[in-house]
């Protein structure tokens, strides 16, 4: 009974050190978090249906970067997509495809968010788990 009582304790000594850490580590991420220094930065992302070789890929991000808005081009040509960054209030994905992507002659797809993705919310955090939930908690208390 003893034995008992001493590793319970032991095990109510971890459980509080590891909620302590991880509540320390929540505060120290969330609380170094700089402000959004572009909140109407936006990615978009174009699917090409076939390789395109270096000089295409050059001409048509050059295409892409000269657009109203667009900060950044980035082409990944193991998955022969690009994407790129652009200020909202500029402009728009659906009219840089239509500008930059199409005249190109390139066979291609702009990819769009579904419903349900944009109801999940962040891919990377599952807001419906403990840690989701709350790194929620903790970011309304600090902030």
């Amino acid at each position: 009974m003893k034995n008992i009582k001493k590793v319970l304790g032991w095990m109510g000594v971890f459980a509080v050190l590891f909620v302590l850490l991880l509540l320390t580590h929540i505060v120290i991420m969330v609380k170094s978090m700089p402000i959004l220094v572009y909140p109407t930065l936006q990615l978009a992302r174009v699917d090409f249906k076939e390789p395109l070789d270096s000089l295409s890929i050059r001409r048509i991000r050059n295409q892409v970067a000269s657009q109203k808005g667009v900060e950044s081009t980035y082409y990944n040509p193991k998955d022969d997509i690009l994407i790129y960054t652009f200020d909202n209030r500029l402009n728009n994905a659906h009219s840089i495809y239509d500008k930059a992507i199409i005249p190109s002659g390139y066979a291609s797809e702009r990819y769009v968010v579904t419903a349900k993705d944009l109801q999940q919310g962040c891919p990377v955090l599952n807001n419906n788990s403990f840690y989701g939930k709350l790194t929620a908690l903790v970011a309304k208390i600090v902030n």
